[in-house]
């Protein structure tokens, strides 16, 4: 009895540890190109549209998804701090905020002039219309609509400040001993009851309005309206030993805490278990974190040395490629009876548990009464020491969670590429340049040493197929005593590269060429036949059968076999493939936006669209209910929910970025007056997402230009006009997310004026000074005869010049788009119109001369 129920025991925990397996959350790395911005980052805060802002030592850094930019200031800036558009900043040399300058170019404005002591700010918050900023001596109380000092509330002789932190909704100030709540201009005493010898070094609050409080020795309280409560860490000593440096809050069910030497720890604050370490072994690229942020889609963005990484649990996704032991270029992947396979370039690896653990000095022998005083400010090295461990003790060690994981072990037996694993017979089988092998755990059994191709295993003859590297196919069938080759199909010597099956139990081998047919009755061989190509490539070609149809692709472009004329056929019904391939029994292609599978069902149901953040997909294959596994171009293994995507992500707006001109800026402004000299311009829309670069499609309509829409696509964000009529022209752009949701900005209305020369009022002043002219022209020559001959010429010029503005100011009118030839023609069409207002004036201007000599 014993004996079954610990043998029932150590199944139950083998099967709960084969499905234990989430894998990573996923990560998305960002790093500005621009040499001069350096990554030392101090806060980090995300605008109402969606963009983001980082306090840097070169400045304010300024990233919306696809640009970074770089906002000079006075100095390096410490701290920083949003109240809906407006982005408020704190540094060496004070405090101030970004505007649009009369460039129309954002940049910093100061804010703490006149303020001679605010200097060194290292802190702000932003809660109620109102803004603080705070250095070692005071904290000044801005209003976020104007920007101007409202109250500068000092500290006490002898207290030195430390920073702002929020507690509920509140704003609090605290010294090295002391925490003051700000009322108005002045600092009470806070009702909360702090635990003896607290000192809480940061804080974080929730969207439901609780704050998470951090205090010495790593301990984390609660604090809501109903007191304060302290989390029952399973892991205290991780956040002990590591030392932590901030906080964000993702959902009510979970919290990051970042760490100086030991990444990012997530924790289920009602119940205090750790659900994920996020460090160097995981994909985060240094452990020791600069400063955090969660923005409004539950992404955590966490600064380090080496840039910016988005860590990201809640999306579909979970990377496991990080883990330690494997191996190789990733090729395949399968999940089979609760354990996951990886084939790589090196061999098939399987994920076991494995935690990883340290022997540490025994705080508890020593640390009793002991106040961490790590972390006091986000830029400590200005008036201390950098953060620092508390002191180790002497006594006695324990082993502490260096990391919750897992790591790959290598299957015995197989050596070499693992390019294809399926199931039959309850049993996993793998192939690839080592033959074909089936496992049995961490073991594994050669049925051929023969380097294979391709394999597939035919429920029409119930046998394994297997193409071979020498053009072979062999046939193996499997017994009570094993796998055993059957020499069915010796005869056939031609290149195989995918074999499947359509519902009329024929076999199809895809070749470069052609395709080969084998037709079965009652689990036998009856005819096998060559199908050729329509036109033939030397790609490799891949297959299925859906329906009653069979259909192949090839040369980039799909094909329809033909039953009448035994052939395939092309067939334009679906869209050409830029990207295809068959993995599992399935078939997957990119039409060039997003990523299809001939059944529509499986398309819905599996919610193929977020593969969409992957520009380059080497594999796809079905993983458990709902489950994809992905490998992508950069060697990144996923395992995507279908039940996870169901959760929607909140949209940022689309916006108007910026205008530019050939040497200007323009403000970008729903109404934009540009000269016809400036008509090469261009317009930037943004809308921020961080999922990937290409997640967000664009398009736009020129009305009065145009009147079709553009393609979709990512790089239709810009609208570019080389050159533009005068007139009034309308732009709309619109966007289209992974989900195919549509989002529209706002109609931009362009006015191309055209230059002073060819407006009204400089006709007006030519007809005046023309009329001048004739007028001295009548004049000189009635009052002397020997200018005579210079009123003539005068005249003349005058004519000349009325027959050029006419012309002027018809083409000013009239603007069509023609051919030089033709528009020769219509000026001396224009030059015969005005002929006889030529001839009428200079009757009149000689009229006019005779009159004045005979008076």
């Amino acid at each position: 009895m014993k004996t079954k129920f610990l043998s029932l025991l150590i199944a139950t925990l083998v099967i709960s540890t084969l499905h234990a397996q989430p894998g990573n959350y996923f990560l998305s790395h960002y790093a500005p190109d621009d040499e001069r911005i350096n990554y030392v980052t101090f806060g980090m805060v995300q605008d109402a549209k969606g963009v983001v802002y980082f306090a840097n030592k070169s400045g304010v850094l300024e990233f919306d998804g696809r640009n970074w930019g770089l906002i000079s200031t006075n100095g390096p800036i410490f701290t920083i701090a949003t109240s809906g558009q407006e982005v408020f900043a704190g540094g060496f040399h004070g405090f101030g905020k970004l505007v649009i300058g009369a460039d129309n170019v954002k940049g910093y404005q100061a804010l703490s002039q006149g303020q001679p002591e605010a200097t060194r700010i290292f802190s702000s918050l932003s809660l109620k219309g109102k803004v603080y900023f705070a250095n070692g001596s005071a904290v000044y109380v801005l209003s976020a609509a104007t920007g101007k000092i409202e109250s500068i509330i000092k500290a006490k002789p002898k207290e030195e400040f430390n920073g702002l932190i929020e507690i509920t909704g509140n704003a609090y100030v605290k010294s090295e001993d002391m925490i003051y709540k700000i009322e108005g201009d002045k600092l009470i005493s806070p009702s909360f009851p702090w635990p003896d010898a607290l000192s809480i070094d940061f804080t974080a609050t929730s969207a439901s309005n609780i704050s998470l409080l951090c205090g010495s020795g790593g301990r984390l309280f609660l604090a809501s309206a109903t007191g304060l409560k302290e989390i029952n860490l399973a892991d205290k000593d991780f956040l002990f030993r590591n030392v932590p440096v901030a906080a964000a809050w993702l959902s009510d069910e979970l919290i990051a805490i970042g760490t100086l030497r030991g990444g990012v720890i997530f924790i289920n604050p009602a119940t205090g278990t750790t659900q994920e370490i996020t460090n160097f072994y995981t994909g985060l690229p240094d452990n020791e974190v600069f400063a955090m942020m969660a923005d409004r889609n539950q992404g955590l963005w966490v600064a380090h040395d080496y840039g910016f990484t988005r860590i990201t649990p809640f999306l579909p996704f979970r990377s496991y490629s990080h883990y330690p032991g494997l191996e190789g270029k990733l090729l395949c992947a399968k999940t089979f009876q609760g354990q996951t396979y990886v084939g790589t370039t090196l061999g098939l690896f399987t994920l076991v548990r494995q935690d990883e653990y340290e022997e540490v000095f025994d705080q508890s022998t020593s640390s009793k009464g002991h106040e961490s005083k790590s972390k006091k400010s986000l830029f400590s090295f200005l008036r201390r020491s950098k953060p620092t461990a508390p002191p180790l003790p002497t006594k006695s060690t324990k082993r502490v969670l260096k990391a919750i994981g897992y790591a790959y072990k290598k299957v015995g037996g197989i050596d070499g590429k693992v390019t294809q694993l399926i199931e039959s017979n309850n049993q996993l089988l793998a192939s690839g340049t080592f033959g074909v092998a089936s496992l049995n755990g961490m073991k594994s059994s050669p049925i051929t040493l023969v380097p294979v191709r391709s394999m597939y295993m035919s429920k029409a003859l119930g046998q394994l197929l297997a193409s071979t590297l020498d053009d072979n196919i062999k046939v193996f069938a499997f017994n009570t005593k094993g796998w055993k080759e059957t020499n069915l199909l010796d005869t056939l010597d031609d290149y195989v590269s995918y074999i499947f099956e359509d519902k009329l139990q024929n076999i199809w081998l895809c070749g470069r060429t052609n395709a080969i047919k084998i037709e079965t009755v009652d689990g036998e061989i009856t005819a096998v036949e060559e199908v050729p190509f329509s036109n033939p490539t030397i790609d490799e070609s891949v297959g299925l059968a859906y329906g009653s149809e069979v259909y192949m692709a090839t040369g980039g472009s799909f094909h329809r076999y033909d039953i009448k004329d035994n052939v395939f056929k092309k067939y334009d019904s679906l869209p050409g493939p830029k990207k295809y391939f068959a993995s599992a029994g399935y078939f997957w292609f990119f039409d060039g936006h997003r990523w299809r599978t001939v059944d529509a069902r499986m398309q819905a149901a599996l919610k193929l669209e977020w593969l969409g953040l992957f520009s380059n997909i080497r594999y796809i294959a079905p993983a458990e209910s709902e489950n994809l596994w992905v490998i992508t171009a950069n060697n990144e293994l996923y395992k995507f929910s279908g039940k996870q995507a169901s959760q929607n992500q909140n949209g940022y707006p689309l916006f108007l970025r910026e205008v530019r001109g050939q040497q200007s800026k323009f403000a970008p402004t729903r109404s934009i007056k540009i000269s016809q000299l400036e008509s090469t311009v261009a317009f930037e829309f943004i809308q921020p997402d961080y999922l990937g670069m290409k997640a967000v499609e664009y398009r736009y309509l020129v009305k009065g230009l145009n009147s079709d829409w553009s393609t979709w696509a990512s790089a239709n964000n810009i609208v570019n006009f080389s050159y533009l009529p005068t007139g009034s022209y309308k732009v709309d752009v619109q966007t289209r997310d992974l989900m195919g949701k549509i989002s529209a900005a706002d109609e931009i209305t362009l006015e191309v004026e055209p230059p002073y020369w060819r407006q009204s009022w400089f006709y007006l002043l030519e007809v005046i000074f023309f009329a001048s002219l004739v007028f001295l022209s009548i004049r000189l020559s009635a009052g002397n005869t020997k200018y005579r001959l210079i009123s003539q010429l005068l005249s003349m010029l005058t004519v000349i010049m009325i027959i050029q503005l006419v012309q002027a100011a018809v083409n000013a009118q009239v603007s069509i788009k023609t051919s030089p030839v033709i528009d020769f023609f219509i000026q001396v069409g224009i030059a015969l119109l005005v002929l006889p207002f030529e001839n009428y004036l200079r009757k009149f201007i000689n009229r006019g001369s005779v009159a004045t000599v005979t008076s």
